[in-house]
């Protein structure tokens, strides 16, 4: 049975409210025949306080520049002192540039790269807001395809002014990394490589994990992002910006919306260097992990500490990041042969032991896949202690399923697990480093619902440490076999069909990536639930709509014909391809 699909409006209603909060841009027609020098009228709301210069660095604030349909961006300007040419490294984003100089902790908006430490390597650093925010002209979009064009005319701009030598760049975190991808998609000639951080590919999956709105983050950083797209207040030919909440919204399955704003639609376009850089949990981590392997140019990866909330912090402040990153441009800006490339493409740093550890390739070859099962406990059902169980062996007849009523909010809102399942206490170290997934056998008595599953390492304290999040909506269950891997079910969250009351299906939930080493004496943790407030805000009411009728139920299988199970990338022991050396060994959460 197809579905008839309802529409989170909590975005819509954010973004309405947020227009009308702030004072009006005013909405002006841009004309061909306007200089190019013309500066477009603004009228700030507030002063522009921008950070003190660095020694060493002159700054060429508010340049204009103008793109292929004449509208015209605002950039800043950050050089060094002594005249010349210099490689650029470009950033891009909606973000107030005016703030990137600032400390990182005052926002996370800070994410453009440390501009004092690129200019003393001897780099020109252009940070450009991207139209239709700031002092930028034009319309905001998210990620439209006027942005990938805007950004092939900013490098190229960059290449013909007196001060750059003709090799550009890109660096920045979360949004000035994704838009990397786009920009290198459109081959701009004189962007030379890139280095994008925290940086997704697919913005369906990000929005909708699993098929199922992530109303938590997207209401946050939709509001805040148009917050700083009306910044600083009118400005000449800038335009309100488009209702993209609303457009997410309306565009429940992936498609051409999310594949035109998706840097996993471009990566089989790139065909310059990359350096990726990511954090283990992190939002970005699951699209960025998932399309590395099919980057097919000169390449490499960093599995950087997990600093949670405060990654940009890590790639603003960190002086070996910084290093890294720079000896990165060195040798494809600067043409000089200082190793990056000799040394092996992938380097991971394991929270759980504190060290580096070089690798030949992601995912790692020698990788053992095995299946934990759910298991029956005779000590008592999943829904309380001591919870299910997880064994490597699998159910050889029937066990008794466990089962859930749902909604299930109050359940997690107290942190109490909904149902629950772990392993014995391992009897030695467990080294579970790449992708993987959670098969759940389940039946539901409502019109659809989903399943968040939860891994954890739980200690002999009895705290636990949760460590990956898989979602899936039970009527995106269809799997596309041929883009499916070992721990990557690829759903195409193109054909939802709703279950059938208290039918049985198999579910192939994709969680997020892990570098973590489980210690002895600690547990495997799994928990199971149907709602999750950290995810999508208490306030999702088209999905309790979807959950009805009120109450339902939600059942998991665990016996021999319905095998729900983990299946995790254990890595085995393996001798060291050779150290690693500073700057990289140096990177460390918190900073030293």
């Amino acid at each position: 049975m197809k579905m008839n699909f309802h529409f989170d409006c909590i975005g819509l209603l954010i973004t309405l409210i947020s227009v009308a909060l702030v004072i009006p841009v005013s909405i002006v027609t841009i004309s061909h025949s306007q200089e190019d020098n013309a500066m477009p009228k603004a009228s700030p709301i507030y002063p522009i306080a921008r950070a003190p210069l660095p020694p060493g660095v002159k700054l060429d604030a508010n340049v204009y520049v103008t793109m292929r349909d004449y509208v015209k961006i605002a950039v800043d300007i950050y050089r060094p002192e002594k005249e010349g040419r210099y490689p650029t490294i470009l950033s891009m984003s909606p973000y107030i540039k005016e703030l990137q100089q600032w400390p990182p902790h005052l926002t996370h908006s800070i994410e453009a790269g440390s501009t004092p430490f690129l200019v003393s390597k001897g780099y020109v650093h252009v940070i450009a807001q991207i139209r239709g925010t700031g002092f930028s002209q034009g319309q905001y979009n998210f990620f439209s395809i006027k942005e990938h064009q805007d950004g092939y005319d900013l490098v190229e701009w960059i290449a013909r002014q007196p001060w750059c030598n003709g090799n550009v760049g890109m660096t920045g975190d979360s949004y000035f990394g994704m838009i990397q991808w786009l920009v290198a998609g459109q081959k701009p000639p004189h962007l030379k490589c890139i280095a994008p951080y925290e940086a997704g590919t697919d913005i369906y999956r990000s929005s909708y994990q699993g098929g199922h709105f992530g109303g938590s983050f997207l209401s946050m950083w939709g509001t805040d992002t148009i917050f700083q797209a009306l910044w600083p207040g009118p400005v000449e030919g800038k335009l309100p910006p488009a209702n993209f909440i609303a457009d997410v919204a309306s565009n429940p399955f992936d498609g051409p919306y999310f594949w035109e704003r998706s840097g996993w639609t471009k990566i089989d376009k790139i065909e310059i260097p990359v350096l990726a850089m990511t954090t283990p949990g992190s939002f970005h981590s699951f699209g960025m992990l998932r399309s590395y392997p099919e980057i097919k140019t000169p390449k490499k990866l960093l599995v950087l500490p997990k600093p949670g909330f405060y990654s940009h912090v890590l790639f603003i402040r960190s002086r070996p990041l910084n290093e890294y990153i720079v000896k990165w441009f060195d040798h494809w800006l600067k043409g000089v042969n200082n190793g990056i490339m000799d040394d092996p493409q992938v380097a991971i740093f394991e929270p759980s032991t504190n060290e580096w550890r070089y690798e030949k390739e992601y995912p790692l070859a020698r990788t053992n896949w095995t299946k934990f099962y759910l298991r029956s406990n005779p000590a008592g059902s999943a829904n309380g202690p001591p919870y299910g169980l997880i064994s490597r062996e699998p159910p050889s007849g029937s066990e008794n399923p466990d089962a859930y009523m749902t909604p299930d909010e109050r359940e997690v809102m107290s942190g109490k697990p909904v149902i629950a399942y772990s392993t014995p206490p391992l009897e030695e170290d467990l080294r579970i480093w790449g992708p993987l997934s959670s098969t759940l056998y389940g039946s539901t008595t409502t019109l659809d619902t989903t399943w968040f599953a939860h891994l954890g390492d739980k200690g002999p304290d009895g705290k636990i440490e949760f460590l990956s999040l898989g979602i899936l909506k039970a009527s995106f269950r269809e799997i596309e076999e041929g883009k499916s891997k070992p721990g990557q079910p690829f759903h195409p969250f193109r054909n939802p069909s709703l279950p059938e009351p208290n039918k049985v299906y198999k579910f192939e939930i994709e969680m997020g990536p892990i570098f973590h080493t489980f210690k002895a004496g600690h547990k495997i943790w799994l928990q199971i639930q149907s709602d999750d407030a950290a995810y999508q805000t208490r306030l999702h009411t088209v999905y309790n709509a979807e959950m009805l009728p009120f109450p339902g139920k939600n059942t998991v299988y665990h016996d021999s014909t319905n095998p729900s199970h983990l299946l995790l990338p254990i890595i085995p022991d393996a001798p060291r391809i050779k150290p690693v050396e500073p700057p990289v060994s140096q990177i460390r959460w918190p900073l030293e």
